[in-house]
Parts: C-alpha cells; structure tokens; sequence
C-alpha cells in the first residue's frame, strides 16, 4: 500500500522536501535564524526591564541624596566619612 502511495506521489514529495529544507535552512528569512532572533529579542526585552527598574531605583536614590542629613548618612555608612575630631570604629 506504502509503496504505491510513494510511486504515486514521489514527485511530489520530493517537491515538499525541497521546499522545507529551504524554507527552514537556506531561504533568506529561515527558520533557524528566526529563532534565534526571537531568543535575542526576548534576551533584551528582560534587560530592558532590569535596567528600567535600575533607573527607577537610582532616580529614587538621587532624589534622597537632595536630603543633607540622608547624604550625611549615605556618606558615613558607605565611604567610612567622619567630621574633624570624630574617631571612627568599624565594627562587622
């Protein structure tokens, strides 16, 4: 039964195999690649997302450093800073 169905429609089967193979593999716009590409873009759709959320956070972070006594802190806790006279004790 195969065999005849094959004898019968060879030609076109060969036809159907050539236009996938090019289609997935040679064709300017192919499968491969549009994969590939479909990874890459959601790659940089999740980094978009970080880096606005970064954004976010550091436009947070400037606005608090407006503030003289926030940046008096921000300084002391993160760079070790001290006022003139003042001995400073780091504990961990």
């Amino acid at each position: 039964m195969w065999k005849t169905i094959l004898k019968k429609y060879r030609f076109t089967l060969i036809l159907l195999v050539i236009f996938l193979v090019v289609v997935a593999f040679i064709d300017k716009n192919n499968a491969v690649d549009n994969i590939r590409l479909n990874r890459k873009i959601k790659d940089l759709e999740t980094q978009r997302e970080f880096y606005l959320k970064k954004i976010q956070e550091d436009s947070l972070m400037l606005e608090k450093l407006k503030d003289p006594a926030f940046l008096e802190k921000y300084a002391r806790e993160n760079f070790y800073m001290r006022r003139k006279g003042e001995e400073v004790y780091i504990v961990r």
